[in-house]
């Protein structure tokens, strides 16, 4: 039905949290535009399918109950172009997925994975599709056409499908609205707004899109990228208004050491965003984990390849993301290997993802770095959690903390475990130390029981 008489809130309104994870926790899930099944023109209804069985089995115990549709559910490889409906909105292609044949859209694909107990996700583009722009479709609810609300200028610099939106128009949030309400008569649980966030900020579309998932009628988690170029500034703009439950805080990461999407350029944007990690209930997001078997057939990264990180740099990579509490989205094939698995629901490494506070950076001397947090649920009177890392690329490190710096009291025992394997190192009084390998980490839990209290 058309919402013609239907009457928008003003795009700056201060949001309801229903565009928000309402979990305290950050979300867990698998995206599927790190692998080769998953993405783009190879994505289709069956692979889903066998993908979110596999994640049932794999993941979903663990808590990774997100499978999120990454760039090209819409798209027709044979016109070379965006599949769309008469309003100018995308609709999944459906030759690869015929359920979606007449007016289903992805509705009966969302209903089959809701079936497995997981949620469901789809990626936007900020914009306009320049197809309907050229077309003057209607949009929906309105009289107005689309190609009266684009605005060319601030076309998305690495993705030509979409103009933006001229936010002041009167019917440029009747299509962001219609957008969000397709997506949830659907059953969308989590929607990837790529191109709204990052070194291309387009606050004005940034509030419209998160006021148009805020109102709508299901509860949707709303997720901004790219983050290449992002700041804390910008960060914190966004978490003041509540405008989304993750963000994008670095370029795109894959499975490399050094380099723009290396692993190792996550450390400095981590500690800077540090002190925003659960307000509001959102998260800084350091991207997909970049493990397993992943890669595309074309293009900077292809071939598909098992993770060239090594199994120092896989679990060093895994350390900071549980501890900076960033969301766990796994990018890698399903099912996945015995050791990626290992990786991805060691009981410690998730314990302490969903369970601490105060996560930050204590200091970083050189390529030395120590991070602290706190356990919300420790298992005895006090439990502490300490991050050693080394980004050195060639040599190890001993790398060292005081425990008054992680507000412990000086002249106390403590027994550090190494969180890892669980092994005792023994008892520490004051300070403790370490040997990390080059690219490596450690991660020690560090507890005061009830025997040593006393």
């Amino acid at each position: 039905m058309d919402r013609a008489h239907q009457t928008f809130g003003p795009a700056v309104a201060v949001l309801l949290v229903t565009c928000l994870s309402t979990s305290g926790q950050p979300p867990m899930g698998w995206n599927s535009y790190d692998n080769i099944d998953g993405y783009s023109i190879m994505m289709n209804e069956t692979a889903v399918l066998q993908i979110a069985a596999a994640q049932k089995s794999q993941l979903l115990p663990f808590g990774y109950d997100h499978l999120v549709l990454d760039g090209g559910w819409f798209w027709n490889i044979t016109a070379n172009a965006p599949v769309l409906d008469g309003f100018g909105r995308p609709l999944p292609d459906p030759k690869r997925f015929p359920s979606s044949v007449g007016t289903n859209g992805l509705e009966i694909l969302a209903r089959q994975v809701h079936v497995l107990g997981l949620k469901f996700g789809v990626w936007f583009l900020r914009g306009i599709p320049v197809q309907a722009v050229k077309a003057k479709v209607r949009i929906y609810g309105t009289n107005y056409t689309a190609d009266q609300i684009a605005v060319l200028a601030t076309q998305c610099s690495w993705d030509n499908m979409n103009y933006g939106i001229n936010t002041s128009h009167p019917a440029a949030m009747y299509y962001y609205r219609s957008i969000t309400d397709m997506f949830s008569s659907w059953g969308v649980d989590f929607v990837k707004a790529d191109c709204f966030y990052g070194g291309e900020i387009h606050k004005d579309e940034v509030a419209l899109f998160s006021q148009a998932v805020s109102e709508t009628t299901g509860t949707i988690t709303l997720s901004y990228s790219p983050g290449n170029k992002a700041n804390v500034t910008i960060a914190q703009w966004l978490v003041d208004n509540s405008y989304a439950a993750m963000y994008r805080i670095t370029a795109d990461t894959w499975d490399s050491w050094t380099g723009a999407d290396g692993i190792a350029k996550q450390f400095p944007a981590a500690a800077a965003h540090a002190k925003l990690i659960g307000v509001g209930d959102s998260y800084p997001d350091l991207d997909l984990l970049p493990l397993g078997h992943l890669g595309h057939e074309s293009g900077p990264n292809s071939p598909p390849r098992l993770t060239r990180l090594t199994s120092v740099e896989q679990r060093t990579a895994m350390t900071l993301w549980c501890m900076a509490r960033s969301p766990l989205m796994f990018g890698g094939k399903l099912p996945t290997d015995d050791t990626t698995l290992g990786l991805l629901t060691h009981m410690e490494l998730l314990r302490l993802h969903q369970f601490s506070t105060g996560n930050r950076q204590v200091y970083q001397d050189g390529d030395a770095v120590v991070w602290h947090a706190v356990s919300t649920k420790p298992v005895a009177l006090l439990e502490h959690y300490v991050a050693f890392f080394n980004l050195a690329v060639d040599h190890s490190l001993t790398v060292a903390v005081n425990f008054t710096d992680i507000g412990l009291a000086s002249g106390e025992m403590y027994s550090v475990i190494d969180a890892w394997d669980s092994s005792n190192l023994g008892l520490y009084k004051d300070m403790f130390s370490a040997t990390v390998y080059a690219r490596g980490s450690g991660l020690y839990r560090i507890i005061q029981d009830m025997v040593l209290a006393t």
